[in-house]
């Protein structure tokens, strides 16, 4: 709930599968008590690639495209590595992140064109559910005002698909169709 006046964040989160491609277009409807728009669609359109496609970072490169945590390394710091791909140097931004669960550390100055710098992210101290699965986006200081998201997860089990082996390949008697008389139906039958 939102007082009169105040304002307030809507996170959407957009789960793409494996065979999804190209553009996509989603949406979500938020309903509130305001007398001039009680009910509005915000939309989310997203472009996929597959995994062939260069990456559409030009100024920069990440060590890791997500960064997740099981139950029992929650008191671990993990390190993304950015590295300066361009011929500028550039700093970074926090521009969106998800208070309460992350802690995030951007470097402080510029990084030079060929370095690298890293962002330090934990786990909130004060998170106390057993799962979560957020992102935080960074902007570059670049003329392009360049953005990158990274997911971050705590907690989740990811489910593997299981394993499955081939039976035994079954016996099947051949059967010459070029001679007179030879059946092409299951047992011999003709």
């Amino acid at each position: 709930m939102i007082a009169v006046g105040d304002s307030g964040s809507v996170e959407l989160i957009f789960h793409a599968t494996a065979t999804q491609r190209g553009i996509l277009a989603k949406s979500a409807t938020v309903t509130c008590n305001d007398n001039d728009r009680s009910t509005f669609q915000l939309r989310l359109n997203v472009k996929i690639y597959n995994g062939e496609s260069p990456d559409s970072l030009s100024t920069v490169s990440l060590s890791s495209t997500r960064l997740k945590w099981s139950a029992e390394e929650r008191a671990k710091e993990q390190k993304l590595l950015v590295k300066n791909i361009s011929t500028a140097p550039v700093r970074m931004k926090l521009v969106s992140q998800p208070f309460g669960f992350v802690e995030i550390a951007l470097p402080d100055d510029e990084i030079k064109p060929g370095k690298s710098k890293e962002i330090k992210v934990k786990v909130d101290k004060l998170f106390a559910e057993s799962e979560f699965k957020k992102s935080f986006t960074v902007e570059l200081s670049d003329s392009a005002k360049t953005r990158f998201t990274v997911p971050v997860t705590f907690g989740v089990t990811e489910i593997a698909a299981p394993v499955t082996r081939p039976g035994p390949a079954k016996k099947v008697p051949y059967v010459d169709t070029t001679k007179a008389g030879a059946s092409v139906l299951p047992g011999g039958k003709k």
